[in-house]
This record gives structure tokens, C-alpha cells and sequence, in this order.
């Protein structure tokens, strides 16, 4: 922890390494540029959002640029 508020960051105790995949792409925190406050009500999310996000990218239109695809994931998990 120390490490990373060293390098400018707020450092997070997001759980153990099983709930690892609530930072990892398509999850509730990922893209999100969420504060400090916000994240644990966003780590709290089921996996359900994150079972959903295939299907929302395949929605998108043929070759999503990076801010389509981020927004896509923003607004899954608003």
C-alpha cells in the first residue's frame, strides 16, 4: 500500500485474490475512473453486469473505437 501512495495513487484493499475479477476487465471498477469513495459500492456489484458485458460489446457497431468500448463498459455499470 505504502508503494503505491508513494507513486501518486490512492491505495484500496479490494479483498482477496478470488475476488480478484472485480478489477479485471468487464468488471464493475474497471475503465471507471472512479474515486476513492466510489469503489466500494462498485466492488459490491454482482457478476451479473459483468456476465452481460460479451453481449454489450458485440452490439456495438463494427470496429468500436477505445471510447466506445469504454463507455460501453461505464454505462454497464452505472
Amino acid at each position: 500500500m505504502s508503494l503505491v501512495d508513494d507513486t501518486g495513487f490512492d491505495p484500496y484493499d479490494a479483498g482477496t485474490l478470488a475476488d480478484s475479477w472485480r478489477q479485471q476487465p468487464n468488471s464493475p471498477v474497471y475503465c471507471t475512473e472512479l474515486t476513492l469513495d466510489e469503489l466500494p459500492s462498485a466492488l459490491a456489484k454482482d457478476a451479473a453486469i459483468r456476465d452481460s458485458l460479451p453481449e454489450r460489446f458485440a452490439a456495438l457497431p463494427a470496429n468500436p473505437t477505445v471510447d466506445d468500448v469504454v463507455e460501453m463498459d461505464r454505462a454497464a455499470h452505472r
